[in-house]
């Protein structure tokens, strides 16, 4: 009896740790409010979130009834709290910004109780990654970070492997060749399992850092697989095996015989090896030197993919490309209809008709060489072949007009003219007479007129 009052009241007192690691099957002591409810660090998707959350929260209510029910409304309230906190855009980022601030706290920490001051050796730098991963830091995405902050002390690591690279260096390369083996999916997953085994023998990073490294890639892969890294390997492969190069040269490291990690990790990302014999040469020129035959390749390259991006933003939307279309012919029908109205083009061919004055009759607007039959007219003989019509002078003119007078037709060839009449003899204007004034006319009176001889 006294025994089983120990065994519950054991069971009563079991630390949160314990809980953690019991029921909800987390090593870490102090997990982030991520790896409480089991997604990887710095997730966006709130769906994801919320599915997690809830998939948690059944486990716990299973303990609920019984002697762990404190303890389990306790964890029920931590992971509700997570989820308000992770489904809210400015909690998110005001959360993420404190856990970064304690993850390089607890690095540092971690750095001095396991690093510093012991031998470097890659026993030494597991310890130092397994007790972040212990405290909940995901040391695969502080890798750089931690790389970069150690700065002079890399030099104090041993080199290891062929190609003589310090081991975080190592360990960063290599986390970066598990991420590409799995996320561009180039080649057999075989051939890129055996890839990324070449690249841990030739860095020698140890089975127990391979390990871990693997294991939180896998874990976060959906993370990784957006990373900035992994869409520059894919557009531009050339610039991101230089770029190894050059990081492996900065380190201390060498690429070893006919360069086989940057042949490895072409495989990986499934290049022909004329892409790798061009960073090999550009490896060769000073740093900082870029020939104009590569500045016009990379803005053809960028200039390709920014129209096959537009072309398959547009294949994806049919009905925004109708809509345009429909856009473009009605400006095009409404500028011709203005470049027609305006008279600056005409699309009839042929004599354009003239004007027709207001109170005129059609009939008026016609020549009168389309109106046979006129009063006073006679059709126009058309000039003889090879001729011209020679424009007449001032004085032809005048004689023309005196001799056929406007009420006159000009005589036709054969007919007899008519006689000539001596004009008469001008007289001089008679004088009037002057006499009573005339009385207004009106309707009903008009006077009488005055005979001659009165």
């Amino acid at each position: 009896m006294a025994d089983t009052r120990s065994s519950s009241v054991s069971k009563m007192e079991l630390s949160r740790e314990e809980i953690y690691r019991e029921w909800l099957g987390i090593k870490c002591t102090s997990p982030s409010y991520y790896g409480l409810l089991g997604v990887p660090e710095m997730e966006t998707e709130q769906q994801v979130i919320l599915h997690a959350g809830r998939r948690v929260k059944r486990k716990l209510r299973a303990y609920q009834i019984g002697q762990y029910r404190k303890q389990a409304l306790d964890l029920l309230a931590e992971v509700g709290q997570a989820m308000v906190v992770l489904t809210s855009k400015e909690k998110q980022s005001a959360y993420d910004r404190e856990l970064e601030a304690r993850w390089k706290k607890v690095i540092e920490e971690c750095y001095r109780t396991h690093a510093e001051g012991a031998g470097r050796d890659p026993g030494v730098l597991e310890a130092w990654l397994n007790a972040c991963v212990t405290r909940g830091v995901p040391v695969t995405r502080l890798l750089p970070p931690m790389v970069h902050k150690l700065g002079v002390r890399l030099k104090e690591w041993p080199p290891h492997g062929e190609h003589k690279l310090a081991l975080p260096i190592g360990v960063w390369i290599y986390r970066d060749a598990v991420i590409l083996g799995q996320c561009l999916h180039a080649g057999r997953l075989e051939r890129r399992v055996e890839a990324v085994k070449q690249v841990q023998k030739l860095l020698g990073v140890t089975e127990g850092l391979a390990r871990l490294a693997a294991e939180e890639v896998s874990r976060s892969l959906h993370i990784f697989a957006r990373a900035r890294f992994l869409a520059e390997a894919k557009r531009d492969p050339e610039d991101y095996l230089l770029r190894v190069a050059r990081r492996i040269h900065r380190y201390g490291g060498h690429l070893g015989k006919e360069a086989e990690i940057l042949a490895t990790i072409a495989s990986l990302l499934g290049v022909h090896r004329k892409v790798l014999s061009e960073a090999l040469k550009r490896l060769q020129e000073p740093t900082g030197e870029v020939s104009k035959a590569r500045r016009a390749t990379l803005a053809s390259k960028k200039a390709a993919a920014d129209a096959k991006s537009v072309v398959q933003w547009l294949h994806a939307r049919p009905q925004l490309v109708m809509v345009g279309a429909a856009v473009l012919a009605g400006i095009a029908v409404l500028t011709l209809a203005l470049v027609v109205a305006t008279g600056l083009w005409s699309p009839w061919k042929g004599k354009a008709m003239p004007r027709q004055e207001e109170g005129e009759s059609p009939a008026a607007i016609a020549p009168s060489e389309e109106r046979p039959g006129a009063r006073g007219t006679q059709p126009a003989s058309p000039p003889a072949p090879g001729t011209e019509a020679e424009p007449m002078d001032a004085a032809a003119l005048e004689e023309f007009i005196r001799k056929y007078p406007s009420a006159a037709r000009p005589p036709v060839e054969g007919e007899p003219r008519p006689p000539a009449v001596a004009p008469k003899a001008k007289q001089p204007p008679e004088k009037k007479r002057p006499g009573p004034a005339k009385a207004p006319t009106t309707f009903f009176s008009i006077p009488a007129e005055r005979s001659p001889d009165k």
